[in-house]
C-alpha cells in the first residue's frame, strides 16, 4: 500500500479525520504500509509477509497457538494492543478495521498523554514515539506463551488474541538450535 492510499483509507476509516499524520507516522515505521505483515517476536524478530488475508490469519493464529509472541497488521500491534484496539486475529488484517482500532488506541494514549502535558503537539509526538519504542525494551520480559482463545466466532472465523499469562521466574534453559523440543546439546571433538 502506498502512503497516499493509506492517507485516503485513514480519512475513511479513522474515528476522527485529524489522525492522518500521526497514524501515517506510526504505520510507516512499524510496517512500511504492509497490511498483511506478521512479525514473530524474539531476540531477532522474524517478519513474515503473507500473500493474502486468509493466509495472514492462518499464520498469525498458528503462531499464537504455538506460544509465539506476534505483532500483526499495519501498526504491528501485539496481543495486548490488539485487544485494547478492539481487534481480533481476523480483523487485524482488515486494513480499515485495523486503522479504526489504531485510531481508538491512539486517542486513548493521547488522552492519557494530554493529562501530563498541556502542549497537544508534544503529546501527539510522545504518543507516536510510544508506538515506536514499544519493542525496544532494554530488559526483556520473561518468555510467556500467549494462546488463541478456544472460542471462535464460527460465523466470522474470528479468534480473539489473549494476552500472555504471567510466568514464574525461571532460569533460561540452553537451547542451542532454538528448537524448543526437549533438550539440546552442543558437542564437539578436538
Amino acid at each position: 500500500m502506498d502512503p497516499a492510499a493509506f492517507a485516503a483509507l485513514v480519512e475513511q476509516c479513522a474515528p476522527t479525520p485529524d489522525l492522518v499524520r500521526p497514524l501515517t507516522a506510526i504505520v510507516r515505521q512499524a510496517s512500511s504500509f504492509e497490511p498483511l505483515l506478521i512479525t514473530i517476536e524474539g531476540r531477532k524478530p522474524i517478519p513474515i509477509q503473507a500473500t493474502n488475508r486468509d493466509e495472514a490469519i492462518q499464520l498469525a493464529t498458528e503462531a499464537i497457538a504455538s506460544g509465539q509472541q506476534v505483532r500483526t497488521g499495519l501498526a504491528q500491534l501485539d496481543a495486548k494492543e490488539t485487544k485494547q484496539a478492539g481487534l481480533t486475529a481476523a480483523t487485524t488484517f482488515d486494513a480499515c478495521k485495523h486503522i479504526a482500532g489504531l485510531g481508538r488506541l491512539f486517542d486513548a494514549r493521547l488522552q492519557s498523554a494530554s493529562m501530563k502535558s498541556s502542549d497537544r503537539d508534544q503529546a501527539i509526538t510522545r504518543v507516536v514515539v510510544s508506538f515506536a519504542a514499544r519493542g525496544l525494551s532494554p530488559n526483556p520480559e520473561p518468555r510467556t506463551q500467549p494462546l488463541a482463545s478456544r472460542g471462535a466466532d464460527s460465523s466470522t472465523g474470528d479468534t480473539t488474541i489473549n494476552t500472555p499469562a504471567p510466568s514464574v521466574s525461571e532460569h533460561p534453559r540452553w537451547d542451542v538450535y532454538r528448537s524448543g523440543l526437549g533438550t539440546s546439546a552442543f558437542v564437539y571433538d578436538r
